[in-house]
């Protein structure tokens, strides 16, 4: 996901060839011959549906798919329905991927939260040796350089930070009990390095979680002061982030100068954030004269240009598709998409509602899906659904370790 879109697509395939592998062992069938191949097709399927948690999140596939019977432009209901193909290929994986002991499954987080750390810092050597450039970009609304998509990117930290808050809460290590001592420095030094990012939808993501967690902890543990001082700890340590990390300063200095532009009328499309509010605005037009089906996901980018022609003429140029998941979903396929997406959303939450870590990736992606069209793009799809299925399966192995 932070690296590479050879290796995210490499990966998701050598996962599909890892139960196929195993499917076909299962059965004692040999890949050599034709015929059961379909054995294994058969086979493997009835388990992904067997396993309600994980088939529902095909719905997430199911949903755009079907708006091609009202779409015009076929070729770019083809690419967003390609986006969201992994909703039926991961699902699939997962629920026929080979047996996997609970401390496997806890390494591959370890392996995570060290391998965030190793790009963390080289990123944070990178801004110290272009330190005057790169603030100088802040003030324009660019972003710290980071591998691919920074928005992304922030978001695949702040789940790193959630992986190993949580490894540490377990006591879990590899080789030396020492190594929880690795975890608390990587925590924090990650937990320090998002601030310094200052990326929006990263933050905003953490803190939900952060907010989550803590009313989690209050819910079971009935301390109810000590999660008032918690909570005012949270909030003072926010304020003195933005006081005094210069990076953080700078982007919020820059959203309240893009708002004046916006607010003037003033060349105000120039710039990220201005364009993100008409998205909003364009976005909720075409749903509202599409309520039921949508415009259709093929047709969504055209009728974006065009509303926003006819309504903010100078932010024509290059629109922005609406920045919020669900209104993506209410002006692409409307409320049939919306009540069949949120089913794909709601179910997994109630079954896995004593599972703390899933729990708490998904209140980050309710955080990003309300100011970004998450989904929507190969990276995205990847870090919501692979961690998501991951996290499940890690309570399948360990039913009482997800809680604090």
């Amino acid at each position: 996901m932070v690296l590479s879109p050879f290796l995210l697509s490499v990966s998701m395939w050598l996962l599909v060839f890892a139960a196929w592998w195993h499917t076909s062992e299962r059965l004692n069938a040999s890949l050599l011959i034709g015929r059961t191949w379909w054995l294994i097709l058969v086979d493997s399927f009835q388990r992904l549906y067997k396993q309600k948690v994980f088939a529902v999140l095909t719905l997430l596939l199911l949903a755009p798919a079907l708006s091609f019977f009202w779409s015009d432009d076929k070729s770019y209901w083809l690419r967003l329905v390609q986006t969201r193909l992994p909703f039926l290929v991961l699902p699939w994986a997962i629920a026929n991927r080979p047996p996997l002991s609970d401390r496997q499954l806890k390494s591959v987080l370890y392996l995570f939260v060290g391998f965030m750390t190793l790009v963390c810092i080289a990123v944070g050597i990178n801004f110290l040796l272009h330190y005057d450039a790169i603030m100088e970009g802040l003030g324009r609304g660019n972003p710290v350089p980071v591998p691919r998509s920074h928005v992304r990117f922030s978001l695949i930290l702040a789940t790193a930070i959630l992986s190993g808050a949580w490894l540490w809460q377990e006591r879990f290590w590899i080789w030396r009990a020492w190594e929880r001592k690795f975890l608390a420095f990587a925590v924090v030094f990650l937990f320090a390095f998002i601030h310094i990012l200052s990326v929006r939808s990263g933050l905003f993501s953490l803190y939900a979680c952060m907010g989550f967690a803590l009313v989690w902890y209050v819910w079971k543990s009935r301390r109810w002061i000590t999660g008032l001082f918690l909570l005012g700890v949270m909030a003072g340590g926010l304020w003195l982030a933005m006081e005094t990390v210069p990076s953080l300063k700078m982007r919020i200095a820059y959203m309240q100068w893009d708002w004046g532009r916006f607010r003037h009328d003033n060349d105000g499309h120039l710039y990220s954030d201005s364009s993100r509010w008409i998205s909003l605005h364009t976005g909720w037009q075409i749903w509202s004269e599409h309520p039921i089906l949508g415009i259709g996901a093929g047709d969504l980018l055209s009728e974006t240009k065009k509303v926003t022609a006819q309504l903010y003429l100078t932010y024509a140029e290059d629109p922005k598709l609406p920045h919020n998941q669900f209104l993506f979903i209410l002006a692409s396929t409307g409320i049939l998409g919306l009540v069949v997406s949120l089913v794909a959303f709601f179910y997994p939450l109630y079954h896995e509602r004593h599972n703390f870590l899933y729990l708490g990736l998904q209140m980050m992606a309710l955080a990003s899906f309300l100011i970004e069209c998450t989904l929507e793009n190969a990276i995205g799809v990847s870090w919501f659904l692979f961690y998501s299925l991951w996290f499940m399966i890690c309570r399948q192995k360990n039913p009482t370790g997800n809680t604090f």
